[in-house]
Protein backbone atom coordinates (compact mmCIF):
# COMPACT_ATOMS: atom_id res chain seq x y z
CA UNK A 1 0.00 0.00 0.00
CA UNK A 2 2.16 2.79 -1.28
CA UNK A 3 1.05 5.91 -3.15
CA UNK A 4 1.79 5.67 -6.86
CA UNK A 5 -1.22 7.70 -8.05
CA UNK A 6 -2.20 11.10 -6.68
CA UNK A 7 -5.88 11.81 -6.02
CA UNK A 8 -6.94 15.43 -5.56
CA UNK A 9 -9.55 16.54 -3.05
CA UNK A 10 -11.94 17.45 -5.87
CA UNK A 11 -11.53 14.02 -7.49
CA UNK A 12 -12.10 12.26 -4.18
CA UNK A 13 -15.16 14.37 -3.35
CA UNK A 14 -16.76 13.50 -6.66
CA UNK A 15 -15.89 9.82 -6.22
CA UNK A 16 -17.40 9.60 -2.72
CA UNK A 17 -20.70 10.97 -4.02
CA UNK A 18 -21.27 7.58 -5.65
CA UNK A 19 -21.73 6.08 -2.18
CA UNK A 20 -24.03 6.57 0.79
CA UNK A 21 -21.14 7.32 3.11
CA UNK A 22 -21.56 11.04 3.71
CA UNK A 23 -19.07 13.75 2.81
CA UNK A 24 -15.28 13.74 2.92
CA UNK A 25 -13.82 15.12 6.15
CA UNK A 26 -10.16 14.24 5.58
CA UNK A 27 -7.90 11.91 3.64
CA UNK A 28 -4.22 10.98 3.51
CA UNK A 29 -1.97 8.60 1.60
CA UNK A 30 -0.91 5.41 3.35
CA UNK A 31 2.75 4.43 3.21
CA UNK A 32 2.61 0.70 3.95
CA UNK A 33 2.74 -2.35 1.74
CA UNK A 34 3.98 -2.28 -1.84
CA UNK A 35 1.27 -3.21 -4.35
CA UNK A 36 -1.50 -0.59 -4.63
CA UNK A 37 -2.20 3.08 -3.98
CA UNK A 38 -4.15 3.52 -0.75
CA UNK A 39 -5.70 6.47 1.04
CA UNK A 40 -7.26 6.59 4.49
CA UNK A 41 -10.55 8.45 4.05
CA UNK A 42 -12.71 9.84 6.83
CA UNK A 43 -16.27 10.89 6.03
CA UNK A 44 -19.18 12.18 8.05
CA UNK A 45 -20.47 8.58 8.26
CA UNK A 46 -17.36 6.51 8.84
CA UNK A 47 -13.77 5.55 8.10
CA UNK A 48 -12.68 3.85 4.88
CA UNK A 49 -9.73 2.86 2.71
CA UNK A 50 -9.72 4.01 -0.89
CA UNK A 51 -7.68 1.59 -3.03
CA UNK A 52 -6.51 2.29 -6.56
CA UNK A 53 -5.24 -0.84 -8.26
CA UNK A 54 -1.88 -0.39 -9.94
CA UNK A 55 -1.25 -3.92 -11.22
CA UNK A 56 -4.67 -5.39 -11.98
CA UNK A 57 -7.27 -4.55 -14.58
CA UNK A 58 -11.03 -4.45 -14.07
CA UNK A 59 -11.41 -8.03 -15.34
CA UNK A 60 -9.04 -9.44 -12.70
CA UNK A 61 -10.37 -7.62 -9.65
CA UNK A 62 -13.70 -9.42 -9.11
CA UNK A 63 -11.67 -12.42 -7.87
CA UNK A 64 -10.27 -10.41 -4.96
CA UNK A 65 -13.37 -8.36 -4.15
CA UNK A 66 -15.52 -11.47 -4.33
CA UNK A 67 -13.12 -13.33 -2.05
CA UNK A 68 -13.43 -10.60 0.58
CA UNK A 69 -17.20 -10.97 0.52
CA UNK A 70 -17.01 -14.78 0.56
CA UNK A 71 -14.66 -14.87 3.56
CA UNK A 72 -16.75 -12.38 5.50
CA UNK A 73 -19.87 -14.46 4.86
CA UNK A 74 -17.98 -17.45 6.29
CA UNK A 75 -17.07 -15.55 9.47
CA UNK A 76 -13.41 -15.03 8.57
CA UNK A 77 -12.33 -11.65 9.86
CA UNK A 78 -11.24 -9.59 6.90
CA UNK A 79 -12.08 -6.40 5.02
CA UNK A 80 -15.25 -5.75 3.02
CA UNK A 81 -15.70 -3.61 -0.10
CA UNK A 82 -18.44 -0.98 0.11
CA UNK A 83 -21.25 -1.11 -2.45
CA UNK A 84 -22.10 2.11 -4.26
CA UNK A 85 -25.62 3.44 -4.73
CA UNK A 86 -26.09 1.05 -7.65
CA UNK A 87 -24.87 -1.97 -5.68
CA UNK A 88 -21.44 -2.18 -7.35
CA UNK A 89 -18.10 -2.54 -5.58
CA UNK A 90 -15.67 -1.93 -8.45
CA UNK A 91 -15.21 1.64 -9.66
CA UNK A 92 -12.78 3.76 -11.67
CA UNK A 93 -10.89 6.82 -10.45
CA UNK A 94 -8.27 8.89 -12.30
CA UNK A 95 -8.07 6.15 -14.91
CA UNK A 96 -7.42 3.33 -12.43
CA UNK A 97 -9.74 0.60 -11.14
CA UNK A 98 -10.74 1.54 -7.61
CA UNK A 99 -12.77 0.38 -4.63
CA UNK A 100 -13.85 1.81 -1.29
CA UNK A 101 -13.12 -0.59 1.58
CA UNK A 102 -14.42 -0.56 5.14
CA UNK A 103 -11.66 0.42 7.57
CA UNK A 104 -11.25 -1.93 10.51
CA UNK A 105 -10.95 -0.81 14.12
CA UNK A 106 -7.54 -1.02 15.75
CA UNK A 107 -4.16 -0.76 14.10
CA UNK A 108 -1.80 -2.83 11.99
CA UNK A 109 0.64 -4.96 13.89
CA UNK A 110 4.11 -3.53 13.41
CA UNK A 111 6.94 -5.73 12.24
CA UNK A 112 8.80 -7.56 15.02
CA UNK A 113 6.04 -6.80 17.56
CA UNK A 114 4.23 -10.13 17.38
CA UNK A 115 3.78 -12.00 20.65
CA UNK A 116 2.89 -15.63 21.33
CA UNK A 117 -0.74 -14.54 21.64
CA UNK A 118 -0.64 -12.75 18.28
CA UNK A 119 0.80 -15.87 16.67
CA UNK A 120 -1.85 -18.13 18.17
CA UNK A 121 -4.64 -15.83 16.99
CA UNK A 122 -3.28 -15.51 13.45
CA UNK A 123 -2.60 -19.25 13.23
CA UNK A 124 -6.25 -20.03 13.85
CA UNK A 125 -7.39 -17.21 11.56
CA UNK A 126 -5.21 -18.45 8.69
CA UNK A 127 -6.61 -21.98 9.04
CA UNK A 128 -10.15 -20.54 9.01
CA UNK A 129 -9.19 -18.57 5.89
CA UNK A 130 -7.95 -21.71 4.13
CA UNK A 131 -11.01 -23.78 4.99
CA UNK A 132 -13.46 -21.05 4.00
CA UNK A 133 -11.68 -20.63 0.68
CA UNK A 134 -12.38 -24.24 -0.27
CA UNK A 135 -15.96 -23.27 -1.13
CA UNK A 136 -14.95 -20.22 -3.18
CA UNK A 137 -15.68 -21.04 -6.81
CA UNK A 138 -13.19 -18.68 -8.43
CA UNK A 139 -9.55 -19.66 -8.96
CA UNK A 140 -6.36 -17.75 -9.60
CA UNK A 141 -2.88 -19.21 -10.19
CA UNK A 142 0.02 -18.05 -8.08
CA UNK A 143 2.10 -16.12 -10.58
CA UNK A 144 4.64 -14.97 -7.98
CA UNK A 145 5.71 -17.74 -5.61
CA UNK A 146 7.12 -20.40 -7.93
CA UNK A 147 7.16 -18.06 -10.91
CA UNK A 148 10.64 -16.65 -10.39
CA UNK A 149 11.07 -15.98 -14.07
CA UNK A 150 14.37 -16.30 -15.88
CA UNK A 151 13.93 -12.72 -17.05
CA UNK A 152 13.59 -11.42 -13.49
CA UNK A 153 16.55 -13.39 -12.20
CA UNK A 154 18.75 -12.40 -15.15
CA UNK A 155 18.22 -8.71 -14.51
CA UNK A 156 18.93 -9.08 -10.78
CA UNK A 157 22.08 -11.20 -10.94
CA UNK A 158 24.36 -8.46 -12.37
CA UNK A 159 23.38 -6.23 -9.43
CA UNK A 160 24.31 -8.78 -6.77
CA UNK A 161 27.57 -9.67 -5.11
CA UNK A 162 29.18 -12.95 -6.14
CA UNK A 163 28.06 -14.52 -2.84
CA UNK A 164 24.44 -13.34 -3.11
CA UNK A 165 24.26 -14.37 -6.75
CA UNK A 166 25.48 -17.86 -5.88
CA UNK A 167 22.93 -18.13 -3.06
CA UNK A 168 20.11 -17.04 -5.37
CA UNK A 169 21.00 -19.53 -8.12
CA UNK A 170 21.52 -22.33 -5.61
CA UNK A 171 18.14 -21.77 -4.01
CA UNK A 172 16.26 -21.55 -7.31
CA UNK A 173 17.82 -24.87 -8.37
CA UNK A 174 16.79 -26.45 -5.07
CA UNK A 175 13.20 -25.22 -5.27
CA UNK A 176 12.79 -26.77 -8.72
CA UNK A 177 13.22 -30.16 -7.05
CA UNK A 178 10.30 -29.70 -4.65
CA UNK A 179 7.05 -31.43 -5.67
CA UNK A 180 4.22 -29.01 -4.87
CA UNK A 181 1.59 -31.08 -6.66
CA UNK A 182 1.10 -33.48 -3.72
CA UNK A 183 0.46 -30.74 -1.15
CA UNK A 184 -3.03 -29.77 0.12
CA UNK A 185 -3.96 -26.56 -1.63
CA UNK A 186 -6.66 -23.95 -2.07
CA UNK A 187 -7.03 -20.20 -1.71
CA UNK A 188 -4.09 -18.69 0.19
CA UNK A 189 -3.39 -15.13 1.29
CA UNK A 190 0.23 -15.27 0.04
CA UNK A 191 1.31 -12.03 1.78
CA UNK A 192 0.25 -12.28 5.43
CA UNK A 193 3.03 -10.28 7.02
CA UNK A 194 2.40 -8.66 10.41
CA UNK A 195 1.36 -5.36 8.83
CA UNK A 196 -1.39 -7.09 6.87
CA UNK A 197 -3.35 -7.74 10.04
CA UNK A 198 -5.33 -5.36 12.23
CA UNK A 199 -5.55 -6.00 15.98
CA UNK A 200 -7.61 -4.20 18.60
CA UNK A 201 -8.12 -4.24 22.36
CA UNK A 202 -11.71 -5.01 23.31
CA UNK A 203 -12.53 -5.11 27.01
CA UNK A 204 -8.82 -5.61 27.79
CA UNK A 205 -8.66 -8.58 25.42
CA UNK A 206 -6.53 -8.78 22.29
CA UNK A 207 -8.69 -9.49 19.24
CA UNK A 208 -8.07 -9.73 15.52
CA UNK A 209 -10.15 -7.11 13.73
CA UNK A 210 -9.24 -8.59 10.39
CA UNK A 211 -6.77 -9.76 7.77
CA UNK A 212 -6.15 -7.13 5.10
CA UNK A 213 -4.44 -6.69 1.72
CA UNK A 214 -5.73 -9.78 -0.08
CA UNK A 215 -4.41 -8.72 -3.48
CA UNK A 216 -1.88 -11.52 -3.81
CA UNK A 217 -4.46 -14.16 -2.87
CA UNK A 218 -4.38 -17.16 -5.19
CA UNK A 219 -4.58 -20.94 -5.33
CA UNK A 220 -1.50 -22.66 -3.94
CA UNK A 221 -0.19 -24.88 -1.15
CA UNK A 222 -1.55 -24.10 2.31
CA UNK A 223 1.74 -24.95 4.00
CA UNK A 224 3.53 -22.33 1.90
CA UNK A 225 1.12 -19.68 3.20
CA UNK A 226 1.83 -20.78 6.76
CA UNK A 227 5.57 -20.55 6.08
CA UNK A 228 5.20 -16.94 4.94
CA UNK A 229 3.55 -16.15 8.28
CA UNK A 230 6.17 -18.01 10.32
CA UNK A 231 9.02 -16.19 8.57
CA UNK A 232 7.62 -12.79 9.46
CA UNK A 233 5.76 -13.31 12.73
CA UNK A 234 8.09 -15.74 14.47
CA UNK A 235 11.70 -14.71 13.80
CA UNK A 236 14.49 -13.28 15.89
CA UNK A 237 16.34 -10.20 14.68
CA UNK A 238 19.01 -12.39 13.05
CA UNK A 239 16.35 -14.17 10.97
CA UNK A 240 16.26 -17.43 12.93
CA UNK A 241 12.90 -18.89 13.86
CA UNK A 242 11.75 -18.30 17.45
CA UNK A 243 10.53 -21.61 18.85
CA UNK A 244 8.49 -19.80 21.51
CA UNK A 245 6.32 -18.24 18.79
CA UNK A 246 6.36 -20.51 15.74
CA UNK A 247 5.33 -23.69 17.54
CA UNK A 248 2.23 -21.97 19.06
CA UNK A 249 1.49 -20.60 15.57
CA UNK A 250 1.62 -24.07 14.01
CA UNK A 251 -0.33 -25.68 16.85
CA UNK A 252 -3.13 -23.09 16.63
CA UNK A 253 -3.33 -23.66 12.88
CA UNK A 254 -3.10 -27.45 13.26
CA UNK A 255 -6.09 -27.57 15.64
CA UNK A 256 -8.31 -26.12 12.91
CA UNK A 257 -6.77 -27.65 9.77
CA UNK A 258 -4.47 -30.54 10.64
CA UNK A 259 -1.02 -30.40 9.05
CA UNK A 260 -0.39 -33.79 7.41
CA UNK A 261 2.90 -35.68 7.14
CA UNK A 262 3.68 -34.66 3.55
CA UNK A 263 3.41 -31.00 4.62
CA UNK A 264 5.76 -31.55 7.53
CA UNK A 265 8.28 -33.12 5.17
CA UNK A 266 8.47 -29.96 3.06
CA UNK A 267 8.20 -27.44 5.91
CA UNK A 268 11.82 -26.31 5.62
CA UNK A 269 11.50 -26.09 1.83
CA UNK A 270 8.44 -23.85 2.24
CA UNK A 271 10.26 -21.60 4.71
CA UNK A 272 13.08 -21.31 2.21
CA UNK A 273 10.69 -20.54 -0.66
CA UNK A 274 8.89 -17.91 1.41
CA UNK A 275 12.19 -16.18 2.16
CA UNK A 276 13.39 -16.52 -1.45
CA UNK A 277 10.23 -15.12 -3.02
CA UNK A 278 10.19 -11.97 -0.89
CA UNK A 279 13.95 -11.51 -1.04
CA UNK A 280 13.76 -11.44 -4.83
CA UNK A 281 10.69 -9.18 -4.79
CA UNK A 282 12.38 -6.64 -2.55
CA UNK A 283 15.59 -6.73 -4.59
CA UNK A 284 13.62 -5.94 -7.72
CA UNK A 285 12.01 -2.88 -6.13
CA UNK A 286 15.34 -1.62 -4.75
CA UNK A 287 17.19 -1.99 -8.06
CA UNK A 288 14.28 -1.02 -10.31
CA UNK A 289 12.04 1.22 -8.15
CA UNK A 290 8.52 1.93 -9.44
CA UNK A 291 7.46 5.53 -9.94
CA UNK A 292 5.23 7.01 -7.25
CA UNK A 293 4.83 9.85 -4.79
CA UNK A 294 5.22 7.63 -1.72
CA UNK A 295 6.70 4.23 -2.52
CA UNK A 296 7.74 2.03 0.38
CA UNK A 297 10.92 -0.02 0.14
CA UNK A 298 11.73 -2.85 2.54
CA UNK A 299 15.18 -4.23 3.28
CA UNK A 300 15.92 -7.26 1.05
CA UNK A 301 18.70 -8.41 3.38
CA UNK A 302 16.14 -9.25 6.05
CA UNK A 303 14.79 -12.05 3.86
CA UNK A 304 18.25 -13.13 2.72
CA UNK A 305 19.23 -13.60 6.35
CA UNK A 306 16.09 -15.64 6.99
CA UNK A 307 16.96 -17.89 4.07
CA UNK A 308 20.52 -18.33 5.34
CA UNK A 309 19.47 -19.10 8.91
CA UNK A 310 16.86 -21.55 7.65
CA UNK A 311 19.59 -23.39 5.74
CA UNK A 312 21.75 -23.36 8.86
CA UNK A 313 18.99 -24.54 11.24
CA UNK A 314 17.28 -27.11 9.00
CA UNK A 315 17.99 -30.08 11.26
CA UNK A 316 16.80 -28.26 14.39
CA UNK A 317 13.59 -27.11 12.68
CA UNK A 318 12.77 -30.66 11.57
CA UNK A 319 13.40 -31.98 15.06
CA UNK A 320 11.04 -29.41 16.59
CA UNK A 321 8.26 -30.45 14.22
CA UNK A 322 7.97 -33.76 16.06
CA UNK A 323 6.43 -31.87 19.00
CA UNK A 324 3.60 -30.45 16.88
Amino acid sequence: MSVYTTVTEAELTQFIQRYNVGNVVSYAGILAGMENTNYAVNTTKGAFILTLYEHYNAEELPFFLGLMQHLSHHYVKTIMPVKDKAGQVLQSLVGKPAALIERLSGKALAAKESSVEHCQIIGKALADFHLAGLSYDEKRPNDRAKGLSARLISRLLPKLSVEDGALLKQEIDYQRSVDWSVLPAGIIHADLFCDNSIFDDVDNKLVLSGIIDLYLACNDAFIYDLAIVANDWCCHVDGSLDEARWLPLLRAYHRVRPIIDIEKEVWVAMLRMAALRFWVGRLDIVFYPPIGDMVMQKDPNELKHKLQTCLRDEQKINQLLTSL
